[in-house]
């Protein structure tokens, strides 16, 4: 199990959470969508669902009003949490220690009580984590309180904390069910990319390669029976100072790209990023190397296509350069959390040699 402090974790034992083999291979795989989540408790009431609602269905960045939400939220109790919910790949459970006798009807009593005996120790904990408890690929997140009134506080006081601890348990598990047991030495793409850029990310069957040199990659993924396109693109830019990591100048360079390399329909016409449309930056850090994540919306100069794009550049010192890696996404009238979350997993493979 993991226990999460701010927004760290640290491995602990609070449980035996092995079972023999042949136990553990009767385990359904787990199910749910991307950009969706589970979360049990004894709580159905207005305020309970809108706090849940608050904490995970908060706005994605770079999107045009009237934008999306990060998740889908299933809230369910004990008596409905079975089948496609007890499966779920990405499940939270809130706990009051004063209202454990529904939950074990659920959850065994020796798991519930080590969570409550990990909160008691460690009271500033945020949570504790279990995978694979009912089906393979699983991440189970777990919120322990004495009260309801001290959960409730607790989910207010962690919401941006536990929005990311659920983003990043599902990018876990998404990733095992986008690339299964795809990895850097069985993808011929990636050996590839490694041998002649240093840096690659995974690729799964489902993409093509639509373009592929020295200079510029283009993976694509159409659906044959709806108006969906996904897209990733990888490039690289000499890194001489600070400069080149403003967003204006690591847009000019993405453009720059995108202009030579992804025409439009219409002549000179050109896919660029959206200037209507103000992206969110965030910096970040990548396997210890600078980082920052763009989230905005790309568009086709003289055309009216468009979507949503997630951005991201690491910069590699060792080679004096940055590298950009983007996913974007064709899907017109459409929800497109889910698939923008596929992308941003993908390109978070990113390896550098």
């Amino acid at each position: 199990m993991k226990f999460y402090l701010s927004f760290l974790y640290i491995l602990v034992v609070v449980v035996s959470c092995s079972t023999p083999e042949k136990r553990d291979n009767l385990k359904p795989q787990s199910v749910g969508k991307l950009a969706e989540i589970v979360v049990l408790s004894n709580f159905n009431d207005t305020t309970y669902k809108s706090l849940i609602n608050q904490i995970f269905q908060k706005p994605l960045d770079g999107y045009p009003p009237p934008g999306e939400k990060n998740f889908k939220t299933i809230l369910t109790d004990p008596s409905f949490f079975k089948g496609y919910f007890k499966k779920h790949h990405n499940i939270f459970v809130l706990i009051t220690t004063d209202q454990l006798t529904d939950l074990e009807k659920v959850i065994d009593k020796s798991i519930l009580n080590s969570i409550v005996k990990v909160h008691q120790s460690k009271p500033n904990i945020i949570g504790i984590n279990q995978v694979d408890l009912f089906a393979k690929n699983q991440s189970l997140f777990f919120v322990a309180a004495q009260n309801r009134k001290k959960l409730m506080a607790k989910l207010l006081k962690n919401s941006d904390q536990l929005l990311s601890i659920a983003k990043e348990q599902e990018a876990i598990t998404g990733e095992k069910k986008l690339l299964g047991n795809l990895n850097f030495s069985n993808d011929a793409f990636a050996i590839r990319s490694l041998n002649n850029n240093h840096y690659a990310i995974k690729k799964p069957k489902s993409y093509r390669i639509a373009i592929e040199n020295n200079e510029f990659v283009w993976l694509r993924k159409v659906s044959s029976v709806k108006e969906q396109q996904f897209g990733i693109i990888m490039f690289e830019s000499p890194y001489t100072d600070s400069t080149n990591l403003s967003l204006d100048s690591i847009l000019k360079v993405r453009n720059y790209f995108t202009k030579k390399y992804i025409p439009g329909e219409i002549a000179d016409s050109y896919m660029k990023y959206a200037s209507a449309i103000k992206p969110a930056m965030k910096k970040s850090s990548f396997n210890g190397l600078y980082s920052a994540d763009i989230h905005g919306w790309w568009d086709v100069y003289g055309d009216f296509m468009g979507g949503p794009s997630h951005l991201k550049i690491v910069v590699d010192e060792n080679r004096n350069r940055i590298i950009y890696v983007e996913g974007f996404l064709f899907y017109p009238n459409e929800s497109k959390a889910a698939s923008m979350r596929e992308l941003s997993i993908l390109i978070n493979t990113l390896k550098i040699k």
